[in-house]
């Protein structure tokens, strides 16, 4: 092979070689830049769904000391009553700063930081089958009908527009249906135990996602009210699968439950 051919090979792959790590470096700085922004978007946007969810813990947490006697011993359950309403408003306040976020991060792929990653955990174990309270067209429509529009932003009615529009919007009173029938069964042990469970995850998450407290009250746990089964459910299916990063799992399930 001649020098002149030697050459033109050589200078032909130190510029491919060129090529190659000029295209691997580009798409390294993309990935970067994509992680960044997935960084950003959750510190500006994490807070609203943490601040609901600490607001909905502290009234789950109240219920459950009291063993949900207020709304147990309600003779007539309706969600005219003053605690079922109260409640029923924190929960479509924590889903309506649920699909914000969502709506927001639609561009963003969240789990390329991990507090969004772990928050994507989070989220899919709140909405999976044997955690929820209503499926997850109801929760979403149910967000979407008490989020109204504030300059640049959608915000969550106030207390007194909520009551309003239960009382006289057909379409807020046909999606919420669902979540009023469960309120009103307060007096069973099968739905207690579902909302305990739902609290015991939010807690989870609040704990995770902020660790020291910036945003939300740091909170003892419930694990006491909860039952064998669910107890049981937490520890080897939510935890044990699914939220395997949680530290301190103890501390929401307390000691391990004698199996009968």
């Amino acid at each position: 092979m001649s020098l002149f051919v030697q050459l033109l090979l050589a200078a032909l792959g130190g510029g491919v070689a060129v090529k190659l790590l000029d295209i691997g470096y580009r798409e390294l700085l993309r990935r970067v830049d994509r992680r960044r922004s997935s960084r950003r978007f959750v510190d500006e946007n994490l807070d609203p769904v943490l601040k609901a969810a600490d607001e909905l813990f502290g009234k789950l947490r109240s219920l459950a000391a009291s063993d949900f006697r207020i709304l147990r011993h309600a003779h007539a359950p309706s969600v005219t009553k003053l605690d079922a309403v109260g409640l029923l408003y924190l929960l479509a306040s924590f889903w309506a700063s649920i699909e914000v976020f969502r709506q927001k991060g639609r561009s963003v792929s969240i789990v390329r930081d991990d507090r969004g990653q772990k928050l994507s955990h989070f989220l899919d174990s709140l909405e999976s089958q044997k955690v929820r309270i209503v499926d997850r067209l109801s929760q979403r429509a149910i967000a979407e009908l008490v989020l109204e529009a504030r300059d640049t932003s959608q915000e969550m009615v106030s207390f007194v527009k909520f009551v309003r529009l239960l009382n006289n919007d057909e379409e807020v009173q046909r999606w919420t249906t669902q979540v009023v029938h469960f309120l009103q069964r307060m007096g069973h042990t099968s739905e207690r135990q579902r909302l305990l469970t739902y609290g015991i995850v939010i807690h989870a998450m609040i704990d995770t996602l902020d660790p020291n407290h910036q945003v939300s009250r740091e909170r003892v746990s419930y694990p006491t009210k909860l039952s064998k089964r669910s107890w049981r459910d937490l520890k080897y299916r939510v935890f044990g699968q699914y939220l395997t990063f949680v530290c301190d799992q103890q501390k929401y399930l307390g000691p391990p439950k004698r199996r009968p």
